[in-house]
């Protein structure tokens, strides 16, 4: 468990590297108005990923050791690659529509951005699918491999369509679609031979019954109307401040929040990554007491993290901006902040979120994400007209996702009693922060970028080790 552990935390940290490269190259090649544009695209990328994506995806990740075991997962995926061509069509008559109803991306043209969003839809969720499935599966060598391969070639493809295209967010995102496109086709022939399964289209189609159609559909359909808030809770507010505010604001405050929210994926992600497949294996069984186990196990190595993290990316947010973003967003230090509290509601929703899952009980997250997404697109539209929306807006964002994590907390514990979140352990992971508000003092040079470079490494490498020593118990207990 310590090598598989060790093998994902090295790739997220290159993972890490790598993004954050990726933001400081589109912060000094495109303008404030142009940044604005990319995170305005990727705000419609996420709506069909996230409402009408995720959820299918959910489900494969529920279903996959099954389908493993019988033999079907190519014909599952068969049935699955019909639903994504139809929504990478849906997708260009979304974009149309509210371009032309809403004015979302007036100053983009609508020709290129459907086309981009067509393709972008399909190769992004494949790429998705086969990727993290090997990680599933176990293979976690060829997980990492491929990640930076989709992440690196990205990054190049994409400042060399910048420079020598246009320095536009369409064609910086192109760069990183051309490299999904690349790798998913090695993905795709990598994940056939080491499952060894094959296609049968005889009983692919006789799987599309309406009784497994029903099934799907009563465990996707709640969780696509809970995505679908979570989307509001988390992207729409950047159509808000387009239409209402303008694109060098929405840069401003887009920057900020993804900083924070990059890093926190990847902290989620390295933690997920060693964590789900367990939780997902150990689910597949009828006794609740043990899938109430799975869930501690899980819970306990990540929540107090998550904390630990969220402190850190407090008192780093003006070194992070000064390593990351270009001159022109240096206020952007202030959403870093606010980023991190909303990222740490939203990771633990994600957790407690995980019971349902767990108990294919999706139904019970519509509430919580209901009531986060509706208070954030409405606090945001009326903040957006107070004068200093340049803190209601971000006051508004964190305190939807704090309203989102109490209200599934309590539709948790409904659906599974024995849960409980760990206390002691968030206290001990605070304690351990503390050393992290030592930045404060060191901030006489936080201009110069080695000076920044040198305090975040020190606290970064502080930050690993006390997660090291937090995790150690966690990483040689025997899981059930």
């Amino acid at each position: 468990m310590d090598k598989h552990f060790l093998i994902i935390s090295i790739g997220r940290l290159v993972q890490i590297f790598i993004t954050l490269i990726m933001v400081r190259a589109f912060t000094s090649l495109l303008s404030a108005s142009e940044v604005g544009n990319l995170y305005l695209i990727n705000s419609l990328a996420m709506f069909i990923g996230l409402s009408l994506v995720n959820p299918v995806g959910m489900y494969i990740n529920r279903r996959l050791h099954q389908w493993l075991d019988e033999g079907s997962i190519f014909n599952n995926f068969f049935i699955f690659n019909l639903y994504m061509i139809f929504l990478s069509l849906l997708s260009v008559i979304i974009v149309f529509f509210l371009n032309k109803a809403a004015g979302v991306g007036s100053s983009i043209d609508l020709r290129h951005l459907m086309v981009f969003m067509m393709f972008s839809v399909f190769f992004a969720t494949w790429n998705q699918v086969f990727i993290p499935s090997l990680n599933m599966l176990n293979h976690r060598v060829s997980f990492i491999i491929f990640t930076l391969l989709t992440l690196s070639l990205g990054l190049g493809f994409s400042i060399v369509l910048v420079k020598t295209v246009a320095h536009t967010a369409v064609i910086w995102l192109t760069g990183s679609l051309l490299a999904q496109m690349l790798v998913t086709v090695f993905a795709f022939f990598y994940f056939s031979k080491v499952t060894g399964i094959r296609l049968d289209l005889k009983a692919a189609r006789a799987t599309m019954t309406r009784e497994n159609l029903s099934v799907v559909a009563a465990f996707c359909l709640p969780l696509g109307i809970a995505t679908f808030f979570m989307w509001l809770q988390n992207h729409s507010y950047r159509m808000v401040i387009e239409r209402t505010i303008g694109l060098e604001f929405l840069a401003l405050i887009s920057l900020g929040f993804s900083i924070s929210s990059n890093i926190a994926l990847a902290v989620e992600s390295v933690l997920h990554q060693f964590y789900f497949p367990f939780f997902y294996r150990d689910i597949n069984t009828y006794d609740e007491d043990k899938r109430a186990a799975a869930w501690k196990i899980m819970a306990e190595g990540t929540i107090p993290a998550y904390v630990s993290l969220t402190l850190m990316l407090s008192f780093l947010a003006p070194y992070l901006v000064n390593i990351l973003a270009g001159d022109k967003f240096e206020g952007a230090w202030i959403y870093v902040v606010f980023g991190a509290w909303a990222e740490l509601f939203r990771m633990s929703t994600n957790i407690l979120a995980a019971v349902a899952h767990s108990e294919m009980q999706t139904r019970y997250l519509i509430k919580s994400n209901c009531a986060g997404g509706l208070l954030a697109v409405f606090g945001v539209y009326f903040a957006s007209k107070w004068p200093f929306f340049e803190l209601t807006i971000p006051i508004v964002l964190v305190t939807s996702w704090f309203v989102t994590t109490q209200i599934l907390y309590g539709d948790m514990k409904k659906i599974m009693t024995t849960i409980s979140i760990n206390r002691r352990g968030i206290g001990k992971a605070v304690l351990l922060s503390l050393p992290f508000a030592l930045a404060v003092f060191l901030n006489r040079d936080r201009g110069q970028i080695y000076h920044s470079i040198a305090v975040s490494t020190i606290f970064v490498l502080y930050f690993v080790a006390i997660q090291l020593v937090t995790l150690r118990p966690l990483l040689k207990r025997k899981l059930p």
